[in-house]
């Protein structure tokens, strides 16, 4: 009877496997976030997870990275899928949100994408632009 036992279980294990990186983090509440207000420790608070990573830009502005990739498949159907999110959040040099920079896996509405990406990005742009032309 153990030995059975212990097949089963070692066919459930082999029956279905699942590989995660990063925590999935709340991507509904991207929306909320109010660009020169939220500060990183309630963007975190909003996200419900901490990013994976960061990098400092040229300005001193941060971009921090939340991702999140799942992978699932099944020895015996041979069926796999995966789900793969990712958000760069840039925040200027006084802690306050600035922009997203980039999205994948990802959709917000129109309204709030222009909010959010486009608008602030054209702005950031030009305000390079003048600093470097001085």
């Amino acid at each position: 009877m153990k030995k059975i036992l212990l097949a089963l279980v070692a066919v459930i294990l082999l029956a279905g496997a699942k590989s995660t990186i990063g925590d999935d983090f709340n991507t509904n509440n991207l929306t909320q976030l109010q660009i020169n207000q939220t500060t990183l420790p309630q963007a975190v608070v909003l996200l419900g997870t901490q990013p994976v990573g960061s990098a400092v830009g040229q300005s001193g502005a941060v971009a921090y990275t939340w991702q999140y990739v799942e992978a699932k498949g099944s020895m015996w159907t041979g069926k796999s899928s995966s789900t793969s999110r990712r958000a760069v959040l840039v925040f200027n040099t006084d802690g306050t949100f600035q922009r997203i920079l980039q999205l994948d896996g990802v959709t917000l509405p129109p309204s709030e994408q222009q909010r959010l990406m486009t608008t602030p990005a054209i702005e950031a742009t030009v305000l390079l632009q003048r600093n470097g032309e001085q």
